[in-house]
């Protein structure tokens, strides 16, 4: 009977190895999982914020855009009957 006794025990010892194992196991998963997600939301986040940028600038290029046709209408003289004022805009420059 000793030798079912120690038998017995071998077999909990294995099976607590292969338990322990196998949980180590499923951390090492989750964590790869977390990393690749974390990683995926960073570039999406990236994506996002490189959009916003984009579009800021293409308002920025619109507006100094716009600042440059005025300036160059006003220095021209352009406007027709409005020489006075447009003298004193041009004072500015």
């Amino acid at each position: 009977m000793p030798n079912d006794n120690r038998l017995q025990s071998i077999i909990e010892k294995r099976r607590a190895r292969s338990e322990a194992k196998d949980e180590k196991k499923e951390t090492k998963e989750t964590k790869k999982t977390d990393k690749r997600s974390y990683r995926l939301d960073k570039i999406k986040a990236l994506t996002a914020k490189a959009y916003a940028v984009a579009a800021k600038r293409k308002w920025l290029v619109f507006l100094i855009g716009i600042a440059l046709v005025a300036y160059f209408v006003i220095s021209s003289g352009g406007l027709g009957g409005l020489g006075g004022i447009v003298e004193k805009v041009k004072g500015f420059f």
